[in-house]
């Protein structure tokens, strides 16, 4: 799309209509199972929300409870024509936090299936609709056109809750007008088209789905929703890969790190991928030269943000390669951002110099759903001109680079101190996973007994020799003061190394 039809898209339902009137008979989506071609994902989208309409959703928050596939897409555009904001349910997460999120969101209705219906019943009793049956009904068009007519920008389109460390999750509220901006961002800079073929790891409830979810119906693209149970298989993986001409990954680094354990490209080649992007945790370079060495002719990115910004604040086209003990930059703010590092008396943060980054933008979500007080806490007036509005306070602590490049250094709640010394957990991980061997690895503090403990994995691992190198690397307050193998990495239905499973392994070793 030009820029000027940019300007003109107010919801991105007219993405999903520009691109099923060019590209009726294309799969949009497809899974292991079934397809949806772009016409049937928009006639199927129109019918649910008909069927949400004569449950009396129209304009309401609707959950989405259904098994990852392409009924969820659908699901999401269905509810997007009822003119509401939807939120995706994981359905392996435990009942309690699926009925904190239903607490919150109050929801008008539930889409479910066959598979799930029983689970929904017990979170929303008598407010369940299938969404296969919805997917059937004649679409009715004149109320669908009123509620468009009702619509605006600053319309809720979906709230994705992320985790509370006060245990009750939070409900990040994002609009049209926030992802019509971010997608096309994202698809400009990463040349996202009509022949991408994306191969989707990340969750529908998960930040980094918005990103290839949208930038694939916005460019008349194709989405293969890869198996879960194929990351346990990773040759039957890029059996997947190749069959369905998959050419671009968004990935979380944990995902492309089982290639480089196994050294699976070398004896299964990846036929088509050209785009290779991951955002959600730290990538080890290690890894990265990996898939740089096997995929010569690819273009490697790395993303950075949380949630609050959509999906991602800042960027690093890799232009080269780096040492195995180099960290990877984050890179510099997206285009139409604004971004500060701040110092811990509010002072911009000099080169070289740690601080928390607070960003500003159209990406910037409008706060957590319910919750006044920390959405206060988190979305502020920009420190340095008040009258631009509101910032959002990451939390995240990094630094700036000579070359103009954002460097990563850790969570804010990662930091510990001890003998007087503030660690970052992040620094640890980082000479860490430069040590030849270390396949994955992740840090966490045992407050109880004043210990860093590093979890590792890789093959006949040297727990003494990972220990000399990390002396050599780390100053000595901050060596681990234990190093446990571990033969596989505990991962959250993110995909991401989990390290409450790992405080609770260390805790009880």
């Amino acid at each position: 799309m030009s820029d000027e039809k940019n300007q003109q898209v107010a919801n991105v339902l007219e993405w999903l209509e520009a691109s099923a009137a060019a590209h009726p008979d294309k799969v949009a989506f497809a899974d292991d199972a079934s397809e949806l071609t772009y016409a049937r994902l928009e006639r199927g989208a129109r019918s649910v929300a008909t069927g949400l309409a004569r449950a009396g959703a129209v304009r309401e928050p609707v959950a989405i409870l259904l098994p990852r596939g392409v009924l969820q897409p659908l699901a999401m555009f269905g509810v997007a024509y009822s003119g509401g904001p939807y939120v995706v349910l994981d359905s392996g997460s435990p009942r309690e936090r699926l009925a904190k999120i239903v607490a919150s969101m109050r929801p008008a209705q539930l889409l479910c299936c066959e598979e799930t219906r029983e689970l929904g019943e017990g979170l929303l009793p008598g407010r369940c609709l299938d969404v296969r049956a919805a997917a059937s009904l004649e679409p009715d068009d004149e109320l669908l056109a009123d509620v468009r007519l009702a619509s605006s920008p600053e319309d809720l389109l979906y709230v994705l809750y992320t985790s509370g460390s006060t245990g009750t999750p939070k409900g990040v509220m994002v609009t049209h007008a926030n992802v019509v901006s971010y997608v096309s961002w994202f698809a400009g800079t990463f040349g996202i088209d009509e022949s991408t073929v994306f191969g989707s790891q990340t969750p529908f409830y998960f930040s980094m789905s918005v990103s290839d979810l949208f930038a694939c119906v916005r460019q008349g693209a194709t989405m293969q929703i890869v198996p879960r149970a194929l990351f346990s298989f990773p040759v039957r993986l890029v059996e997947f890969l190749n069959e369905r001409r998959v050419n671009t990954l968004y990935w979380v680094p944990t995902a492309l790190q089982i290639f480089s354990r196994w050294d699976v490209l070398s004896v299964a080649p990846l036929e088509f991928v050209r785009k290779v992007m991951f955002a959600g945790e730290v990538m080890p370079t290690p890894t990265l030269n990996y898939w740089m060495d096997h995929l010569p002719e690819a273009r490697f990115a790395d993303l950075f943000g949380p949630t609050e910004t959509t999906d991602i604040c800042t960027y690093y086209k890799v232009d080269r390669r780096l040492a195995d003990d180099e960290p990877l930059p984050i890179g510099r703010p997206c285009e139409g951002l604004r971004a500060y590092v701040l110092t811990e008396d509010g002072r911009q943060a000099k080169v070289g110099e740690e601080g928390e980054l607070y960003v500003g933008g159209p990406f910037v979500a409008k706060g957590y759903l319910g919750d006044a007080r920390r959405t206060m806490q988190a979305f502020v007036p920009d420190p340095l001109d008040p009258a631009r509005g509101l910032v959002y306070r990451t939390g995240d602590i990094v630094r700036m680079g000579e070359d103009g490049n954002l460097r990563y250094v850790s969570r804010k709640d990662t930091q510990i101190k001890r003998s007087g010394y503030r660690i970052e957990l992040g620094e640890v991980e980082a000479a860490a996973v430069a040590v030849e061997g270390v396949g994955s690895c992740a840090a966490v503090f045992e407050a109880a007994r004043d210990q860093i403990v590093l979890f590792c994995t890789g093959r006949k691992l040297d727990r003494d020799r990972v220990a000399k190198a990390l002396r050599a690397r780390l100053p000595h307050y901050m060596v681990p003061d234990r190093i446990e193998t571990v033969r596989t990495m505990p991962l959250n239905r993110n995909g991401k190394i989990d390290r409450h499973a790992l405080a609770a392994l260390g805790a009880s070793a």
